[in-house]
């Protein structure tokens, strides 16, 4: 084996040896907040879980938790988006669920540029996002429509 192959090895087995050790380290310390009644409602709720087996509440846990991550920097990436491609709306509005975020943006009649804008932002965002399962969908439509927000999105100003 090369002297760098086997620097490489070395790093990956310390890296490794850290990663496990403060694992172990987080662990132990869940431990002690577990005995002494000062984890969180939470982490009881993890351990209790993972100690008793019940490993379809744990998965939908995680896959809650997993969820509001990726919906929350897919709607971080879109509004980024939307700021570079210096799009304007007169509302934009949000409905989030589990794995898509639908979006209802009101534009100035015939601004063509906000409506690319809308829609490249939409698509980069899948782009980037549609790997993990979790996906953007705009509806788009101009202030001479007369469409109010439907009362299930909710509001923001950008």
């Amino acid at each position: 084996m090369s002297d760098t192959a086997q620097n490489i090895t070395l790093e990956s087995s310390n890296k490794l040896d850290q990663w496990f050790e403060s694992m172990i380290g987080s662990i132990k310390v869940d431990h002690l907040q577990l005995q002494t009644k000062t984890a969180t409602d939470d982490k009881t709720r993890m351990y209790n879980n993972i100690i008793e087996g019940r490993h379809s509440e744990m998965f939908s846990d995680m896959r809650n938790i997993s969820s509001q991550f990726f919906i929350e920097d897919l709607v971080k990436e879109y509004l980024t988006e939307l700021n570079e491609r210096k799009v304007i709306t007169h509302n934009l509005a949000f409905e989030l669920s589990d794995a898509k975020v639908l979006v209802w943006a009101e534009i100035e009649n015939f601004d063509e540029s906000s409506e690319d804008g809308l829609i490249l932002a939409e698509a980069k965002t899948n782009a980037l996002f549609s790997k993990y399962g979790f996906h953007i969908s705009s509806t788009i439509i101009e202030k001479g429509d007369n469409l109010t927000v439907p009362p299930h999105y909710l509001s923001i100003n950008k």
